[in-house]
């Protein structure tokens, strides 16, 4: 009883430290803007310099990191193109057109995205909960994303991005939890981290050095990113996702949404809008809501992860 007790907290405590670490990486996403760097170059620097360092880490310490099966592998490269990748190059891509407070509750709309592809490709039945849930956070990303203020062409494309890079975050959880039934955290974000690398080098047509390299401040960014933002987080996030399941850690993860508005304001001097506010007290209401279930749902949602990672 004592273990599982212990397995839970550290899960709680580990994805509260994923959080915290994300919530870091708008800010440093918004400072190498400010050096000129693009969109996919700031991701390429972050998944380039992280994944040298899980390299070497893997090399030297760990090598049985390397053996996977063929059919884990594949779904890693999943997790991490159309998971990590996808959600990284959308959400940096939003920044460039909307607010930071804005593009992250834009992405926690995935777990409303997750219960809508049930509906319309699994013909799911939705409850009451659900529905509520689903207003709820439907309802907090209109009233934050200012459109009742009028927006234009430009943000509306921001709000695609954003939504693009939901979509993509609800894959990252959906197979994360698959792949963490065959193969431990470590080699889960080792596997994802190198999978993005390559496929950024292929982005990028082997332009390493459209990246300023010799500036200094760009080392300085690319490492926290690497590191604070990435590393750190991603492990964290995939060893809550072990301990308690991806239901209980998509609530958990929510601590990410305040800890960005509070970061944005502290280093960005961007202060939330009364609507912004509200907006994303109801989408944390509806995230909240939508990912508690009773007893009974988690013991028969358990099951069907175990028999598809079986």
């Amino acid at each position: 009883m004592q273990n599982v007790q212990k397995r839970r907290l550290q899960g709680v405590a580990a994805v509260l430290a994923a959080g915290t670490g994300y919530a870091f990486m708008s800010i440093l996403v918004m400072r190498a803007f400010k050096l000129g760097l693009g969109p996919i170059q700031v991701i390429a620097l972050q998944s380039w310099l992280a994944s040298l360092v899980l390299l070497i880490y893997a090399v030297f310490f760990q090598r049985e990191i390397f053996r996977v099966s063929p059919h884990t592998f594949w779904l890693l490269a999943l997790q991490g193109v159309v998971g990590a990748l996808g959600t990284s190059v959308f959400y940096a891509f939003s920044l460039k057109y909307l607010p930071v407070s804005v593009a992250i509750l834009l992405l926690y709309l995935y777990p409303t995205l997750v219960l809508a592809a049930g509906v319309l490709i699994w013909h799911k039945r939705v409850g009451l909960q659900e529905l509520v849930a689903l207003l709820l956070t439907l309802a907090g990303t209109t009233l934050a994303s200012g459109i009742f203020s009028g927006v234009g062409a430009v943000a509306w494309i921001g709000i695609a991005l954003g939504l693009a890079g939901a979509m993509a975050y609800a894959v990252f959880n959906i197979v994360g939890e698959i792949v963490l039934a065959k193969v431990s955290p470590l080699v889960a974000m080792c596997f994802t981290q190198w999978v993005c690398s390559i496929a950024l080098f292929v982005m990028l047509k082997g332009d390493i050095m459209s990246i300023p390299w010799q500036n200094a401040q760009t080392w300085e960014v690319g490492l926290l990113l690497a590191t604070v933002a990435s590393i750190l987080p991603f492990y964290m996030i995939l060893v809550g996702i072990e301990r308690l399941g991806a239901d209980k850690a998509a609530i958990l993860s929510t601590f990410e949404l305040p800890m960005t508005f509070i970061l944005a304001a502290v280093f960005l001097n961007e202060f939330p809008t009364g609507d912004q506010w509200i907006g994303g007290s109801l989408v944390l209401g509806g995230i909240l809501l939508l990912n508690w279930r009773r007893n009974g749902e988690q013991t028969n949602e358990e099951n069907i992860n175990k028999k598809w990672a079986n």
